[in-house]
């Protein structure tokens, strides 16, 4: 495995990278603060590599990491939780991207610990478990990983401009005060502007949604959704710089410079039709023995896997504009 560069996530990368390229080859010194670091990690063969290596699709596991700093421990480093759980499949023949969503509470099978909840699998042994966990959830293979902080959203979100929510709920007011920064939010029925911060308690408040974490997975879609839009746009290319500069502390991943260089070219041709977003969903709630609620996957009733294996064969983008808040980005 080559040795890991921090990199932007998945889905911005595809555009956010072309434009990078771009910039070094024409203006090197617009792009220059971050690009020497990426630059040093591979030779300038690796421009030209083909990620997909005569295979049809790749599958490539986004983790959403939580921080586990709290009032209590400001300073503290330690691994938290995938908050956000998503396997990116990209066909490169049809040229098709699927986001398939998994809540958070899933109660899964995890390698030498047992049943647990899903995203205990990031913290008891990293990036390597939580693959393993996945790759046997869902009966397929997972080829790279990205892992990205909450962090990076709140500095994308501010660098843009902040969002444009419009909340079509009664109105949510929702603060976390033990973790540090405290998380604080206060939605009015109606559009709301939000900020960075504001941006990252919406993306993971649950108790504003009546089916919990399968409404804020909906939020989170939507929300790639629409920073994808943005920046494919002219006006993003300034933004480059400062963008790398948020990556390089942000994100973590077994991407190699030139897998990057590669999505980001195939991926600018990409429009919002030709991704499809999906999840899983529990046939029913249960509770453990210490009473934390979690959702129970049963996996031969659960349509969301099946759609998996026959994608990208019956790409139909579904119906989810009842599930989605209307989000706008940039002033």
């Amino acid at each position: 495995m080559k040795k890991l560069i921090k990199v932007f996530f998945v889905l911005v990368v595809l555009s956010l990278s072309g434009l990078l390229i771009f910039l070094y080859a024409t203006k090197p010194g617009i792009a220059k603060i971050g690009v020497d670091k990426l630059k040093r990690q591979t030779e300038e063969k690796e421009k030209q590599k083909n990620i997909f290596d005569n295979k049809k699709r790749i599958n490539i596991l986004l983790l959403g990491a939580t921080s586990t700093s709290t009032l209590a421990n400001p300073e503290s480093k330690e691994r938290g939780q995938s908050d956000t759980i998503m396997l990116i499949s990209i066909d490169a023949i049809e040229n098709k991207v699927q986001v398939l969503s998994i809540p958070r509470d899933s109660w899964v099978k995890i390698k030498g610990h047992g049943e647990r909840k899903i995203n205990d699998a990031y913290v008891l042994g990293d990036v390597p478990l939580a693959v393993d966990t996945i790759e046997n959830l869902l009966d397929t293979y997972i080829d790279h990983y990205v892992v990205v902080k909450y962090d990076i959203i709140e500095q994308l979100v501010d660098a843009l401009g902040g969002v444009d929510i419009e909340w079509n709920r009664p109105d949510y007011k929702y603060e976390d005060n033990w973790i540090y920064p405290p998380l604080k939010i206060d939605l009015k029925r109606g559009t709301n502007h939000l900020n960075g911060r504001e941006t990252v308690a919406y993306l993971r408040a649950r108790k504003a949604y009546r089916d919990s974490d399968l409404g804020r997975i909906d939020a989170q879609q939507g929300f790639l959704m629409q920073i994808f839009k943005e920046l494919k746009s002219p006006s993003t290319i300034l933004l480059v710089p400062k963008l790398l500069e948020m990556a390089v502390n942000n994100v973590e991943t077994d991407l190699s410079y030139g897998d990057i260089a590669y999505l980001a070219t195939w991926g600018l041709k990409l429009n919002s039709p030709d991704i499809r977003m999906d999840k899983i969903t529990g046939d029913f709630v249960k509770k453990t023995q210490s009473g934390v609620q979690v959702d129970v996957i049963d996996l031969y009733k659960t349509q969301a896997i099946k759609k998996l294996h026959e994608f990208p064969f019956n790409f139909v983008m579904p119906d989810r504009t009842q599930e989605m808040e209307s989000i706008t980005v940039g002033n």
